[in-house]
């Protein structure tokens, strides 16, 4: 029995020279492979009776596995409050973009005697003469990238995390008030920023 429990863990151990590689380049399916190897390894091991040294070994396998699930863990988070902000950004882009749109329509629609002032007012806040054409074709592109820089982002944590892709995240992200969604995001867990190592 012992001979398996050391054929197993020396293949572990090689294992876990990748892992270290896949923290290092962000890997998150890579290690999320590892970590499922390990757990295998370790629950096949649990209550079994072992010598005191391989009783040290598998504990200090389950620590590195408790690091190695921190790690996904924090990198999870990491990516979920980017999707959130590339959100909130975007519906921030669209609601300027409609504004843009109505300002528009109130500048050709305003009296004569006001357009001076109008004017002034939009240079002070945009820094460039009123131009309905550019301010559409800026806040319209703007809108758009912000749109885009979110699908990515989401498309990205949908295929690094399907397993905790549900319904009420779904539903959470869906929102349409950027400030439901910046307080959604303050009430979850910070990502742990700090250099993962594995002690092998």
């Amino acid at each position: 029995m012992r001979s398996e429990l050391m054929q197993e863990y020396n293949a572990l151990r090689e294992r876990w020279k990748c892992a270290q590689r896949d923290i290092r380049t962000h890997d998150v399916l890579h290690l999320k492979r590892s970590s499922k190897y390990a757990r295998e390894f370790l629950d096949r091991w649990r209550f079994k009776h072992h010598k005191l040294a391989d009783e040290r070994m598998l504990s200090e396998l389950r620590d590195q596995h408790r690091r190695i699930t921190a790690i996904l863990e924090s990198w999870f988070l990491e990516a979920l409050h980017r999707v959130i902000d590339k959100r909130v950004r975007w519906l921030i882009a669209e609601h300027r973009f409609r504004f843009s749109v109505e300002y528009i329509q109130m500048m050709q629609g305003a009296r004569s005697d006001l357009q001076p002032r109008l004017r002034a007012l939009f240079w002070d806040e945009f820094g460039y003469e009123f131009d309905p054409g550019r301010l559409y074709r800026n806040s319209e592109a703007a809108a758009d990238q912000r749109e885009r820089a979110y699908k990515l982002a989401f498309c990205a944590l949908k295929a690094n995390w399907p397993e905790r892709i549900d319904a009420q995240l779904n539903s959470r992200l869906a929102g349409t008030d950027p400030r439901q969604l910046k307080g959604w995001k303050a009430t979850l867990p910070m990502p742990v920023v700090e250099c993962w190592k594995l002690t092998f």
